[in-house]
């Protein structure tokens, strides 16, 4: 069986996909079509090698990743690597296009990559980390969990409405309660059934549906990355863990469970 890859700093792979927006639709703006395969080519080394080959992940790793702080989380690299991948079939038929003639269709496709990279970059929505996610479910595969929790040694005591560098939730969104805050957008299939079994498993918490798009500071805030994203707390607004993905927030709820089994 093969073994789980080490995790990534999910700012290089952000990174890449803004490099590549932009080259896209500057290209697109000048005429100059062969920014398609050349980029086509920068994201198959990285997909298929890994960040030292590819050039924009290399650059990001060896020149700016020093002059940050180092990451709050990090993520599978998996997911980022199969968007990679359908980036280049889609760059790669572009390019075909181009050289057919058809310069009309290969902007187009070349534009969806730029699109759907510019949505990644900025808002954190990766549609080709969630059909990686949805296509292991389908078959059975290991599930990609992301699961971050508070810990008394990470609290800001300089910033105390912060704790672990996420903020506290603020106080018109408290209800008295438990609370969870699912973060979605109109294109998540599954985050509807997230939300249904939150509401049937946890009935004394209260449960608000946020769309990514309407509420952009808080996505910000809380990094979502991935639809839904859930984030848990305390009736103070005091964040308790913070899940990615709707395997790991099934996973927070079976731990609940078992707690709960444990304590009767």
């Amino acid at each position: 069986m093969a073994s789980t890859p080490a995790p990534i700093d999910p700012r290089g792979p952000r990174t890449n996909q803004a490099v590549l927006a932009v080259a896209l639709v500057a290209g697109f703006l000048t005429g100059q079509w062969l920014v398609v395969p050349v980029f086509g080519v920068v994201l198959i080394l990285g997909a298929a090698f890994g960040p030292k080959w590819g050039p924009v992940l290399r650059f990001y790793g060896a020149v700016v990743k020093p002059r940050l702080k180092p990451p709050h989380e990090l993520e599978d690299p998996r997911p980022p690597r199969f968007a990679a991948t359908i980036g280049v079939i889609f760059l790669g038929a572009s390019t075909v296009a181009f050289l057919a003639g058809a310069s009309s269709l290969g902007w187009t496709l070349a534009l969806i990559v730029a699109a759907l990279a510019a949505a990644a970059a900025t808002t954190g929505i990766c549609v080709g980390c969630e059909m990686y996610v949805l296509l292991v479910r389908l078959r059975g595969g290991v599930r990609v969990v992301t699961i971050e929790r508070e810990e008394s040694d990470l609290i800001d005591h300089h910033r105390p409405e912060r704790k672990g560098g996420w903020p506290q939730v603020s106080p018109g969104l408290r209800t008295g309660k438990p609370l969870w805050l699912v973060f979605t957008t109109e294109f998540c299939a599954v985050c509807p059934k997230v939300v249904e079994q939150i509401s049937t498993q946890r009935p004394d918490d209260s449960v608000l549906v946020l769309d990514v798009a309407e509420h952009l500071h808080l996505a910000s805030a809380y990094k979502v990355r991935r639809a839904p994203t859930v984030v848990r707390a305390d009736a103070d607004g005091s964040v308790i863990v913070r899940m990615a993905g709707a395997d790991a927030v099934r996973s927070e709820l079976e731990g609940l469970s078992l707690k709960s089994v444990t304590v009767v």
